[in-house]
């Protein structure tokens, strides 16, 4: 018992020393706080660079099939969501010409009719259980100064309070979003 209690104590005074040691190494160099400030900069330059801070909700425009008057709509902006989701109602696919019909609402909230040309059909998970098929289209998001080229898929959002859905793979061209903040950019800016 006596051996037991010498080889505590000679690891607790080794494990003090060692520790002990290794704080004056790193004191004698920079104190924590300052490692710790100039790295942190670094680190969130790097990661800010080129990227635009928006909050949770934005105004955007959407442009489909370079349509010369783009759409003006709040856009909810979801990091939880994989792919951006556009309102549209009376959705009409030709698959032979590969083109599909809808209705949304413009800017001045009015009807509008567009047809144009779909990437693909995709199939959505529906909860509890099914799915259903959405068109994707080629569209322009804008978002303040940020343009970026968007696939988006076609679903009634007459439910929603967001006609406009903007996912993560639209957000990785750019944008960083603040949860906590709303409408922080304004109003998109015109080419």
């Amino acid at each position: 018992m006596y051996y037991t209690w010498w080889l505590a104590i000679l690891l607790i005074f080794n494990t003090t020393a060692t520790f002990a040691q290794s704080r004056q190494n790193v004191s004698s160099d920079t104190s924590y706080s300052e490692c710790s400030q100039a790295a942190a900069p670094a680190a969130i330059e790097k990661t800010s660079e080129n990227k635009l801070v928006a909050g949770y909700l934005e105004k955007s425009s959407i442009s489909i099939c370079r349509q010369a008057l783009p759409i003006e709509v709040d856009a909810k902006l979801d990091t939880g969501a994989d792919s951006t989701s556009f309102h549209a109602t009376d959705i009409v696919i030709d698959k032979k010409h590969k083109k599909v019909t809808f209705t949304t609402v413009n800017s001045n909230g009015g009807m509008q009719r567009i047809t144009c040309p779909y990437k693909r059909i995709m199939r959505v998970k529906k909860r509890p259980s099914g799915s259903s098929q959405r068109p994707v289209i080629a569209a322009q998001i804008r978002i303040a100064s940020q343009v970026f080229e968007a696939e988006v898929n076609l679903t009634d959002r007459t439910h929603f309070s967001y006609k406009l859905l903007i996912g993560r793979k639209e957000l990785r061209n750019g944008l960083l979003i603040d949860p906590s903040q709303r409408y922080r950019l304004g109003k998109p800016v015109s080419p």
